[in-house]
């Protein structure tokens, strides 16, 4: 089955980051992806600035992407606040589709990309929802202090289940070099450790966590279990960081 991806998120015009990786990712697994602007991003080494997609125009894309046929996952990137977020769950609403949520709040550097709060996210959720925070957005999801061990990561995914999501995962690459890289994913019940190399990742090689959420949706929307989900897209980055390309 070839999977149809609708990608929610900034356009990054170099494609670094952002719904242009988004589009990468889901067409180096085979998929078809519909890509909606959810804001106009300008990203560069000494330049930052957004500007927030119109809601009527947010609803006008998404509804003629669904008139030319079914969208079988929605990968949620930058949302830049919550009139945005209203809009595109109205317009989603009927859609049998996984949704995979990526809190993405700040930039790589620390730039405010988005106006949404941890409320609006855990509002999100449902059984068919896989959300993928780092430590740093798991512990604001949470309301908890930093998370900095695998035991704090596999915590907080369970918590983050129990608050409605299908399924979690938290990204380790934040993790103290003493931890090594782990992921954590949490779903029906189940908690898995996926354990990894380290990598380098250049300076030019951002846009990890863009790129797995959007191949993830990718496998999901074509019928992929989450653990087999999670470690396809694994497995897409890692392919990604090592050659740069999707």
């Amino acid at each position: 089955m070839r999977p149809r991806v609708l990608l929610l998120a900034g356009l990054e015009p170099t494609g670094r980051a952002g719904l242009l990786a988004d589009v990468a990712a889901v067409r180096a697994r085979g998929g078809d992806a519909v890509a909606v602007p959810t804001a106009q991003t300008a990203q560069g080494s000494h330049t930052f600035a957004v500007v927030p997609a119109s809601p009527r125009m947010l609803a006008a894309q998404v509804a003629a992407a669904r008139e030319w046929g079914p969208v079988h996952a929605v990968k949620w990137g930058v949302v830049p606040g919550p009139s945005q977020l209203s809009t595109a769950k109205a317009a989603l609403k009927d859609a049998d589709a996984w949704w995979v949520v990526d809190p993405v709040v700040r930039s790589s550097r620390g730039q405010q990309l988005s106006r949404l709060t941890p409320r609006h996210y855990l509002a999100l959720a449902g059984p068919r929802v896989l959300v993928t925070p780092n430590l740093d957005e798991a512990a604001w999801l949470l309301g908890r202090p930093a998370l900095g061990t695998v035991e704090d990561a596999q915590e907080a995914a369970e918590a983050l289940c129990q608050r409605g999501f299908g399924a979690v995962l938290v990204k380790g690459g934040h993790l103290p070099e003493g931890q090594g890289l782990a992921d954590v994913l949490a779903f029906s019940g189940r908690t898995v450790v996926m354990r990894g190399r380290r990598l380098k990742r250049p300076p030019e090689r951002r846009g990890t966590g863009c790129r797995l959420a959007s191949a993830l949706a990718a496998e999901l929307g074509r019928g992929t279990g989450p653990e087999a989900a999670v470690r396809a897209a694994r497995e897409h980055v890692t392919g990604y960081l090592r050659t740069g390309r999707d």
